[in-house]
């Protein structure tokens, strides 16, 4: 059989007489689609035991135990100058690892990775990663059989039988099949249900095309407007129109099954409706995977994991929540938000009578569900929402459905058990209790300059580059380099998984002088001694960062999106191993090296304010110009400089050169290979409080580009969900005209005229504010789940009560807050209802809880009070005299503005 090159999609393993057989899904690059048998690789996990030799006394009666074998290994936590024996247990099967490492248990001090799944141990053995590029080996002499094919039959593969896949280099992806779905489903009032509610359509989308673009499936024959034709299969029932989408999903062979909140809703409610079907009697044929397997379905708390053997499935919802910060996020929203399109409702309550009629009406809701999945193919493709998911999996190693599904830290532990299997060291299993959380330690964070208060201008914002993993390269700070209690982790029944340190050092036969004293007090070998793993990867991450972004300079188009999403997942993982460290659900959980990353941070941040404040103090440019330097605010990874100039203006070019000078002279100062960079220039800056500030910032568009200037704000409601869009809209208004124009009189007038127009709302007349006033919260579980009442749950049992659609856990849901005598909870109502019924809101609520709180934070740092902003138009006073409201606002405001650092008047800005 000829040598093959393509991209892994999934990796699994069928049994094949009582053995495993690894296989491989995958598409080459001509677009052929593969499915690669690997026999031969067998479970295995590592133990460590008194006696080792005992050991194995105690486990040759044990038959699902093919053979054992003593090795040397290094233990995962802590230096240590030699291995010692451990014993390496293989199995028969995979299913049997957990019943014999609770057997074996029984004689050991430790068992190592007796959770790692199978189809992940053979990935990492191997070298290879989730859509990363493999070749196959010659097949000849493989002795697999091939009935491992017959058990579960590939469908639509080219199949191949080889002794070994090898990692190989490709640059391009594969050409991926995408189909988008989407169901509708009869209701009688309320949320459909799977045992009552049949499936009246399933709508298709396709890149690239199968029949066509789209495809609408409909559970009935329809003459007219819904007839067949156009991208439209009707059929006698819904049994016949399911099992034509399961033959078109066989028949198309995609790579990526996607749809809109597919994985709580659509693909569970098929599942569900097959069954509910086939105990009715019906026939169906719902083998869908590449394994000619069907859908499995898992919910896990509120989420639910769904699987298809070979494909990849991906819920477009999830993916959008992860990327964007949207009030709501029904797809109408999101896709009139993202990408500009309208999308036509039909209601629930509509729906009835649209499935009922035969002509127009049919026809709409037909194209209303060809919408739907149209619309979510757009948005994954248009948006490229799995780019940088694609490349988290090459780098990480992690398979693609995994990265999609799992946190960092799956990513990170991918990367920790290649390399430490490299460096010959085990790994624990991750901990199966909380007992961490009752651990009277506790992880310190990074440090926090106090701000100079108040309103300031010409700043420079220096950034760390890569902090935390720089701190841990230049320190040498990682599990294999801490100095602990006889060189293992402080508790050796556990696993020394927990790696607490102590204060000497000589057991590991390192002199304490030699050794890197944290300021938390964790003690490390130096480089020289042992060069860290952790370090060792993240090097390797960095400097691949670094060179991606060098090419990014050269390319355009797709080329440098692929390439910015790689450099966008490198960044990702770089900086997950410091939190990683201190996770404590963690396999490696280590508060000394957590804390230590931290304590040099501490240390860092407050060794540059010294520097800048206390030893460079001014610099001079090639001019002659000369400028004070005051270190404003810092925030662990970022210093805030301002700047003074002693004999002119400050232009933003200057600026720069003063912040890359600044910058050179920092990272002088620092140990290789940590770096301080010039970020951007803040004309004007507001501090509230520590994480709590705005800026009006110029930042360059590229090398030698054009400056472009931005609000950055930070720790304020702008950036908040749990705020209206009105409290948003009108911060940053007065923010641009406080940062922008310095303009502080007019961001007075502008909040007057939002207060009063506020208190004056006519709910049917004033739509545009209305909208603004709805509010959002995340519904996350179950009515009866809350401790105590919520105004989003208020919503959702009136929404019940009346018989409406009910949001579904995990959706954000709207609300306003209407006028009344009861309590705040019980304000809460649908904004619908609202429209509908003409109910007045609690302008008050709006106003003093939601509107003014935020503006007078700022305003307040210009003397300006509550009584200038709480304005009504329609209030008899000064105002129906004819007297200028602009004097009147000032009137207000204290004559004698906060004098901050060397700020004198207001005016100075």
């Amino acid at each position: 059989m000829p040598v093959m090159e393509f991209q892994i999609l999934d990796v699994d393993y069928a049994i094949d007489n009582g053995k495993p057989v690894v296989r491989l899904f995958g598409r080459d690059l001509d677009g052929r689609s593969v499915c690669c048998f690997v026999p031969g690789f067998e479970p295995y996990f590592h133990v460590r035991a008194a006696s080792v030799e005992g050991l194995l006394e105690n486990l040759r009666d044990i038959p699902e135990i093919r053979r054992t074998e003593i090795v040397e290994k290094y233990e995962p936590i802590g230096y240590q100058e030699h291995p010692i024996k451990m014993l390496k247990v293989v199995v028969g099967k995979p299913k049997d690892v957990p019943a014999i490492r609770d057997e074996v248990k029984g004689f050991a001090e430790q068992v190592y990775e007796t959770d790692i799944m199978f189809n992940n141990r053979f990935m990492i053995d191997q070298g290879i990663s989730g859509m990363g590029w493999v070749r196959t080996c010659d097949s000849d002499g493989v002795g697999a059989s091939q009935s491992s094919r017959s058990s579960q039959p590939v469908v639509n593969s080219e199949v191949v039988i080889t002794s070994q896949v090898l990692p190989v280099e490709v640059a391009m992806n594969a050409p991926l099949r995408y189909l988008a779905f989407d169901i509708e489903c009869l209701v009688d009032g309320g949320m459909p249900t799977p045992d009552h509610s049949p499936i009246i359509m399933v709508s298709l989308a396709f890149r690239p095309d199968y029949t066509g673009e789209t495809l609408v499936l409909v559970a009935k024959k329809a003459d007219g407007d819904g007839a067949d034709g156009d991208g439209i299969e009707s059929f006698d029932d819904e049994t016949g129109m399911l099992n034509r989408f399961f033959e078109v999903v066989r028949d198309y062979d995609p790579d990526v099954i996607l749809g809109y909140n597919s994985n709580e809703f659509d693909f569970p409610y098929i599942t569900k409706r097959v069954e509910v079907l086939e105990a009715q009697g019906k026939q169906l044929h719902a083998n869908i995977g590449r394994d000619n397997r069907a859908v499995f379905c898992r919910k896990t708390g509120n989420t639910t994991r769904v699987n298809v053997a070979g494909r990849i499935i991906a819920d477009v919802l999830p993916l959008v929540r992860r990327d964007y910060s949207i009030k709501q996020y029904t797809l109408k929203n999101v896709a009139q938000t993202l990408l500009n399109i309208e999308k036509f409702d039909v209601s629930v309550k509509q729906m009835g009578e649209y499935w009922n009629d035969n002509g127009e009406k049919l026809a709409e809701f037909i194209e209303y569900a060809r919408r739907d999945a149209v619309l979510a193919l757009y948005l994954l493709l248009d948006l490229r929402l799995l780019d940088k998911y694609v490349a988290l999996a090459q780098v990480s190693g992690a398979l693609f459905q995994d990265v999609l599904y799992g946190g960092q830290s799956s990513m990170v532990e991918n990367l920790l058990l290649r390399e430490f299997g490299r460096r010959n060291r085990v790994i624990p299993p991750k901990p199966a209790h909380d007992g961490r959380y009752n651990a009277p330690d506790e992880l310190k964070g990074g440090a926090v300059l106090e701000p100079v208060r108040g309103l300031q201008k010409d700043a420079v914002v220096l950034d760390y580059k890569s902090l935390y993993p720089t701190i841990m390269m230049a320190h040498n700070l990682c599990y294999s380099t801490v100095i602990t209690d006889n060189n293992v982790g402080s508790d050796r029944s556990g696993g020394g998984s927990g790696g607490e340190g102590r204060n000497g050092g000589q057991d590991c036969g390192v002199l304490a002088q030699n050794t890197i004293r944290s300021p938390s007090g964790g003690e490390f070998v130096p480089v020289d001694t042992y060069r860290g793993i952790v370090p060792g990867i993240l090097e390797d991450l960095l400097d691949r960062r670094t060179e991606t972004k060098k090419m990014m300079r050269d390319v355009d188009g797709d080329e440098y999106m692929v390439l910015n999403a790689t450099q966008y997942a490198l960044k990702i993982l770089l900086n997950s191993f410091y939190g990683y460290s201190g996770y404590a659900r963690a396999r490696l959980y280590s508060l000394v090296l957590a804390n230590a990353v931290t304590s040099f941070g501490r240390k860092n941040i407050s060794d540059t304010r010294n520097l800048i404040d206390e030893t460079i103090k001014t610099v001079r440019l090639p001019d002659g110009h000369e400028f004070a330097l005051s270190v404003i605010y810092g925030d662990t990874d970022s210093v805030f400089v301002q700047i003074t100039s002693l004999n002119g203006e400050i232009s933003l070019d200057d600026a720069e050169s003063i912040g890359q000078m600044v910058a050179a002279m920092v990272s002088e100062n620092l140990p290789d290979p940590m770096e301080l960079e010039f970020e951007s220039v803040a004309r004007r800056a507001i501090f509230i409080a520590k994480k709590r500030y705005a800026l009006w910032i110029f930042e360059k568009t590229g090398a030698g580009g054009d400056w472009k200037d931005s609000i950055k704000v930070k720790g304020m409601e702008t950036v908040r969900r749990d705020w209206c869009g009105l409290t948003s809209k009108t911060l940053n208004k007065v923010l641009e005209l406080v940062l922008k124009d310095g303009k502080i009189d007019e961001s007075v007038e502008y909040v007057r005229g939002v207060v009063d127009r506020v208190r004056n709302l006519k709910v049917r007349t004033d739509s545009e504010i209305m909208d603004d006033l709805i509010l959002t919260r995340k519904y996350n579980k179950k009515e009866e789940s809350y401790k105590s009442k919520q105004p989003h749950i208020t919503v959702v049992e009136k929404i019940r009560s009346r018989g409406g659609v009910v949001p579904s856990i995990g959706d954000r849901v709207p609300f306003v807050i209407v006028a009344g005598k009861g309590q705040f909870v019980d304000s809460a109502e649908d904004p619908e209802y609202v429209r509908e019924h003409n109910l007045s809101l609690d302008v008050d609520y709006y106003i003093k809880k939601q509107i003014l709180p935020p503006v007078e934070r700022i305003l307040r740092e210009f003397g300006v009070e509550h009584e200038t902003l709480n304005y009504d138009s329609k209030q008899k006073g000064l105002f129906d005299f004819g007297i200028d409201t602009a004097n009147v606002a000032r009137v207000h405001i204290k004559k004698e503005v906060k004098t901050v650092s060397r700020q004198k008047t207001l005016f100075d800005f």
